[in-house]
């Protein structure tokens, strides 16, 4: 296997990025889609929902770092993801197309069984694109490619509706059925592609053992993950509050529930095309700055929302706001996983072992506590001026939602930009620790000859 490039060909960017475009589909768009399809057509009630996303978190707190481990444990990526989109080709028809009668236990088995799958492909996949170069730019364009066709599974999953039935957004069954077909036949065809034509990077260096102590002494022994990792909570929970509670406001404060795509297309679609901007400013400007002016550029977007008035007046503007808002969010989804790839270069020069999977592992389990805590807290503030999301609405439940729309995201944002702005593992710190681990290569290289 050949050693990891300094720039990754395009071509190849764009095989390896294929992967995420069907692996995207069944995540974030699931947890927003499912929870009222699985009301709407079968007899799982809210109760069991509640139960369901509880219970696969837990089971995820599990299978994220022990996957992570795995990986890092046998060395090698390519396994596991085959493994992974099998196991979600052999249950997502199940998860989306249920019987009528389909219960809790049906729900929680096969959406157990997917989240496995994806996370058999999604961790190795993380750690694989970080090994793919150890230039500090170029990680950002290998973050760049992924997360763009990510995206594209994301569009054409919200917009699946529209585009097989026309002028609708509504998941009806046989929608969700062509969905199942479709990930069933791209996931494992773009894992098997992948795994043809990209070759597996060779480590860098002989690194020691993993042992499963690895899991708690990755976090131990490695202060710039802590580092990371509360920075990236903080920004995570803010995230979480406002993708949690945009409808919400949208709809019950402003008055505009018939326009929900209006304002969320435009939104995602800015968040892909200001990515192709900030691998440019990033060239110039190190990531945790740009990360750090990206936060403060959410703060002075959602600052404009209390200024909107209810009434259909308000919807060019919050068009406008929310669009802004997901070109600054969209740095995050590039910054973040190159950040992170140098957080393991610094783990092989410091601590000598190779535990990109575990770290990645931290990371998907961090993003999945964000969202359903961050909206968790989100949504209990409202309510504590009265807010139910039924009837007119009060002049103190108005408050309380501009409170947990604006105010606590902010509120969340602003030590993040602290913390973001100081991140240690800057551009220069990188290059010394790069340029240590090449001499320390070169030197077992020779002593191999």
């Amino acid at each position: 296997m050949a050693r990891p490039l300094t720039r990754v060909p395009t071509p190849l960017l764009i095989i390896f990025g294929l992967v995420n475009l069907p692996l995207s589909m069944l995540m974030s768009p699931t947890a927003a889609i499912l929870p009222a399809y699985y009301l709407d057509y079968s007899a799982v009630t809210l109760a069991g929902l509640a139960t369901a996303t509880l219970v696969a978190r837990m089971f995820d707190g599990i299978t994220d770092p022990m996957i992570g481990f795995l990986s890092d444990r046998v060395g090698t990526r390519k396994p596991w993801m085959i493994g992974g989109a099998v196991m979600v080709s052999a249950s997502v028809w199940f998860l989306y197309n249920p019987a009528p009668q389909s219960g809790l236990s049906y729900l929680l088995l096969w959406y157990m069984m997917v989240t496995l799958g994806w996370t058999l492909v999604e961790i190795p996949h993380t750690a694989m694109a970080a090994e793919l170069s150890g230039d500090y730019q170029e990680r950002s364009r290998i973050a760049l490619w992924r997360q763009l066709l990510g995206f594209v599974g994301g569009v054409m999953f919200m917009a699946s509706p529209m585009l097989l039935i026309g002028g609708t957004t509504s998941f009806s069954p046989d929608v969700m059925k062509v969905l199942a077909v479709f990930i069933m036949i791209a996931l494992p065809g773009a894992v098997a592609l992948m795994c043809w034509l990209v070759p597996e990077p060779r480590r860098r260096l002989r690194t020691r053992r993993l042992s499963p102590a690895d899991l708690w002494l990755a976090l131990r022994n490695t202060p710039p993950l802590q580092y990371f990792l509360i920075t990236q909570i903080l920004f995570g929970l803010a995230t979480g509050a406002v993708a949690s509670l945009f409808v919400i406001y949208a709809s019950r404060y402003l008055g505009l529930a018939d326009k929900i795509p209006q304002i969320a297309m435009p939104m995602t679609l800015a968040m892909a095309a200001g990515m192709p901007l900030w691998l440019q400013i990033m060239k110039r400007v190190d990531k945790h700055r740009a990360w750090a002016a990206a936060g403060s550029g959410m703060i002075l977007t959602l600052a404009l929302v209390p200024a909107l008035a209810p009434g259909s007046r308000a919807l060019g503007p919050m068009i406008a706001i929310m669009a802004t808002f997901g070109f600054f969010l969209g740095l995050s989804s590039i910054a973040l996983p190159s950040l992170l790839a140098d957080l393991v270069d610094y783990d092989v020069w410091k601590n000598g072992k190779d535990r990109a999977a575990i770290f990645f592992s931290f990371q998907a389990l961090v993003t999945k506590i964000n969202q359903a805590v961050g909206g968790a807290i989100a949504l209990s503030i409202p309510t504590l001026f009265g807010f139910t999301g039924k009837g007119e609405l009060s002049a103190d439940a108005a408050l309380g939602l501009k409170l947990a729309f604006v105010a606590w995201p902010s509120l969340l944002l602003l030590p993040m930009i602290v913390l973001a702005w100081r991140y240690p593992l800057d551009r220069r710190a990188h290059g010394v620790i790069a340029r240590r681990l090449a001499t320390r290569r070169q030197v077992v290289e020779q002593g191999s000859s």
